[in-house]
This record gives C-alpha cells, structure tokens and sequence, in this order.
C-alpha cells in the first residue's frame, strides 16, 4: 500500500485545478471549411454536365447524319434501280436481250420486289434462247478493198466502189476528204454518191433502232438531194417514237395514245412500250373509279405484254363493270287468284238476253253423190235473242 497520506492527496488535486493544461484550458473552434475545394468541386460538376450535353448533342446529330445518310443513299439507289430499269427496256426493244437481261439482274439485286423486273426478265431469256438464225450468204460482207489516195480520181473511184458493196462509212470519209482537198473535183457525182451513202446509212441505222443516228444521218443527206418518200416516212416514224417515248413513265395517257398509234406499223417495238402504257393507264383509270374504261385498256395491254401484277386489279374492275353495264331485270307479276273467291261473269252487250239453255241445233254435213243417207250432228251452240 502506499504511504500517502490524506493530507498529500487533497494538495494534489489542488495543484492539478490550479494548472490545468493547455489542451484543456483552450476553447473548442469548428474547422473552417477550404475555399479551395469547394471551387473544384463545383468546377468538376460543370465540367461533367457540358461534358454529358455535348456528348448528348453529338450522339444526336450523329444518328440524325446516319438517318439522312441513309435516306440519301435509298434515294440515290431507288433513282439507279429506275434507270436501269429503263435501260434495260430500250436495250429489250432494240433486241439487245443479253444487255437487258444483265440491266434487269440488277435492278432485282436491288430491289427483288421492283414491279415487271421478274416479267421482262423471263422474256429477255425466252428471247435469248431462241436459236440463232443463220446468216445468209447476201449479208456476209465483201472484204474490204485498200483506198486508193494518190490521185483525186483513185479516191473518187474507191469511193464509188465502197457505195457498190454497200460500205456506206467508207464512202462517206472518202467523199469527205476529197472534198477537202478538192470541193469542185466532180462536184455533181459527188454530191449524189454523198447523198446516197448518207440515205442508206441512216436508214441502216432506223432499221437497227438507232433513231437519232438515222434521222441525222438522212437530213445530212437531205443537204446534198432531195429525200425519197420511203426515207421521208421512216424519219418521220423515227422522229414520232421519240415524241411518244417522252411520255413513258411521264403521262401514261399520252404515251398510251402515241404509241398506239406508232404500233400499228409494229416498229421499234412500239407495241410493247404500248402494252405497257395502257395497263399503267388502266391502273390510273382503275383507282379513278372509272372500271369499264380501265378493263378495256388492261385487255389491250395485255395483248402485248405480261399481266404480272396487274392481273387482280383487271379482274376486279372487269367485274366491277359487268356488274353496273348489267340490264336491270323487270319483274314479272302472276296474278294468284284464290280458289272459289272470285266466279266468272259474262258480258253480254246491252239489248242481248242470253238463252239460259243450250239447244241442240241439227247441223248438215254435205255428201258426196251416191251417199244413202246424211248423219247429223249435234253441237251445242248458245243462241241469243233480241228483246
């Protein structure tokens, strides 16, 4: 135990209150808050926020370019598919079926769905696996001769050499140089070797359905001589196809009636591009509310292309007009009478009192000579008397 004594307790506690230490003494302060940071906090915070605007703007206007993108680009390959299609059917009525069946190949690898491709494609492969036809000796082509240039003359006369075998470009570029060298060297032979080449080249090129190459082709030679009736006419036919091909796909009511016009002489496949137009037009006339004009021009059309996809629309308007060009049935009345409701009466003119007696009147029936006797008979007759 220890030795204190009470004495020496209560003096030091006394001496503890009377120097209490520096910790204890001192009053207790609440830690003031940075300046510092608090400024960045907040600056971090706006930081933050612009940051997530701006990533939200842009992640917008990112998917908005995509979507005009993509818009841009359907419209970019909706006007290719368009054009193709239409190339592919000049190259199908010009007879070039191998490059229209590759121009409707493609337009179905675009748009598998596009209207009359799957139509015009099976009819470029019928056309393709026909056969050949065999050449004839008269078109196989006589080898070209060498030009003579080292005279005027030997250019004139392989010129004219060129117009025998029917080498018209030939005779065109000889006729052409020996002009610019020469304008006055036989002139007048010259001028009408000129104007024949250029005739039958471009008739060569109608015939082919190259139309602008053959109608330059004949008014080049309309310069140099006047035009026979034949190459007039089909210029004329070549300059209308043009004028109603400008309405296909524009007008279908104009392009259905120029081309019916131009399809009767069936040029240039004028026919086919009239078929066309008219079920198109039919179409228009269909969603008109117009039926019997509608069906009449899907029957034309369709004798000179395929149905396709228009063939429930004609069906529906065909009976769309049976049913209202239908004579309205008239009604037939059968007067019923009810049994033992009405009892016949007969009219007799005034003044006249029929009998209420049949009465048996003998008739005479004439006999031939040598006959013993006559039998009588008896028919009942009604008899009036006159009051």
């Amino acid at each position: 135990m220890s030795n204190l004594r009470p004495d020496d307790v209560t003096r030091k506690n006394q001496a503890l209150h009377r120097n209490p230490s520096t910790m204890e003494t001192q009053p207790v302060r609440a830690a003031k808050p940075r300046a510092g940071h608090s400024t960045r906090f907040w600056l971090v915070i706006l930081i933050l926020l612009i940051a997530t605007v701006f990533g939200i703007a842009i992640s917008t206007g990112y998917a908005r370019g995509l979507r005009l993108r993509e818009l841009n680009q359907a419209d970019t390959v909706a006007e290719v598919i368009q054009q193709q299609f239409t190339q592919g059917l000049d190259e199908f009525v010009a007879g070039n079926y191998e490059l229209a069946r590759q121009r409707f190949e493609y337009v179905l690898s675009l748009d598998p769905e596009f209207p009359d491709a799957n139509e015009f494609l099976g009819q470029a492969l019928s056309a393709l696996n026909q056969p050949t036809p065999t050449a004839s000796p008269i078109a196989s082509q006589t080898p070209t001769e060498t030009p003579d240039f080292s005279s005027f003359e030997g250019m004139f006369s392989s010129a004219q050499s060129a117009v025998g075998r029917g080498d018209w470009t030939t005779a065109i570029d000889l006729l052409l140089q020996l002009r610019a060298e020469d304008p006055a060297f036989r002139n007048v032979e010259a001028n009408q070797l000129m104007a024949s080449s250029l005739r039958n080249r471009g008739m060569d090129k109608l015939y082919a359905g190259k139309l602008e190459q053959g109608i330059y082709d004949l008014t080049l030679a309309e310069r140099f001589g006047p035009l026979d009736g034949q190459a007039q006419s089909w210029r004329s036919s070549a300059a209308f196809f043009i004028f109603a091909n400008s309405y296909f796909g524009l007008d279908w009511a104009l392009a259905t009636e120029n081309f019916g016009q131009i399809c009767q002489a069936n040029i240039w496949g004028a026919c086919t591009k009239y078929g066309m137009a008219a079920v198109e037009y039919a179409g228009l006339l269909a969603a008109d509310h117009q039926p019997c004009e509608a069906a009449l021009y899907f029957a034309e059309g369709f004798t000179y292309t395929l149905a396709g996809a228009a063939a429930p629309t004609a069906t529906k308007v065909a009976n769309q007009c049976a049913t209202a060009t239908a004579p309205t049935p008239t009604p037939t009345v059968t007067a019923t009478l009810p049994i033992g409701s009405l009892t016949p009466t007969a009219t007799v003119p005034a003044g006249i009192t029929p009998s209420d007696t049949a009465t048996n009147t003998p008739t005479s029936i004439p006999t031939l000579p040598g006959a013993n006797t006559a039998t009588p008979t008896h028919t009942a007759t009604s008899t009036a008397t006159g009051t």
